[in-house]
């Protein structure tokens, strides 16, 4: 789960059951939910958010991105199913890094640096726990 920089949290829902009917989705300050894109399968890395809002994330053999506007693009495929998957990492100048099993691998994409949001994390959360200071 994510937090933009207005406050509301989001990301891609997690379910180990196929067919999928998982889809990325936003909590609205009024508890709403909000249906982003359908996602496939659910094998998925931890997600980063850039200063844009755009989510990135590795999900079914995709590295797939939702912006602001719950609009979803696939930057990458392959025929992949390995089920080690590391966090998201969001680097300088739009390089996203992540672990697949035994590998990592860096792709070059049109993201923006890291948001700066509400819910600031220690350590790129890397011990998944949240921090104000």
């Amino acid at each position: 789960m994510l937090v933009d920089r207005n406050g509301n949290p989001g990301g891609p829902e997690l379910e180990n059951s196929l067919p999928s009917r998982s889809r990325f989705r936003r909590l609205t300050p009024d508890n709403t939910l909000v249906d982003g894109p359908a996602l496939t399968g659910y094998y998925t890395s931890d997600p980063a958010m850039d200063c844009e809002g755009t989510t990135v994330f590795w999900r079914d053999g995709k590295l797939l991105t939702v912006d602001k506007d719950l609009a979803a693009n696939e930057l990458f495929a392959m025929d992949d199913s390995r089920a080690v998957i590391g966090r998201v990492l969001l680097l300088n100048e739009g390089r996203v890094a992540f672990s697949l099993d035994n590998e990592v691998l860096v792709f070059r994409t049109p993201l923006g640096p890291l948001a700066e949001g509400p819910w600031p994390c220690g350590g790129g959360n890397l011990r998944g726990n949240p921090l104000s200071s």
